[in-house]
């Protein structure tokens, strides 16, 4: 389930609908759970960091907006790996419907 936003991504990032946008937004979210106040974030820099290095994004809250704390292996995953086929759509489908 870790990595189950990257898939989101990748499925949604060639997409021309207008809801792919929503649903990347809605997994990123999810994925790292209630964005951290920039304050408490410089606190826990470290933390963040180790957790983004294991798979773990987190979102840090500003003035001008959210950013997101992803590490460079899973950028580069999302970014450059191809979308995933409707077979491993499916596939990963059902391996989340048993949780």
């Amino acid at each position: 389930m870790k990595d189950n936003w990257k898939l989101v991504i990748r499925t949604h990032k060639a997409s021309r609908f207008p809801e792919g946008r929503v649903l990347v937004e809605k997994a990123m979210l999810e994925a790292a759970h209630l964005p951290w106040k920039l304050r408490d974030a410089r606190r826990r820099l470290f933390l963040l960091t180790n957790g983004a290095c294991q798979g773990q994004p987190a979102l840090i809250e500003t003035e001008d907006g959210f950013v997101c704390l992803v590490s460079l292996d899973d950028l580069v995953d999302v970014i450059m790996d191809p979308p995933p086929t409707l077979q491993e759509v499916m596939r990963e489908a059902r391996a989340h419907g048993d949780d």
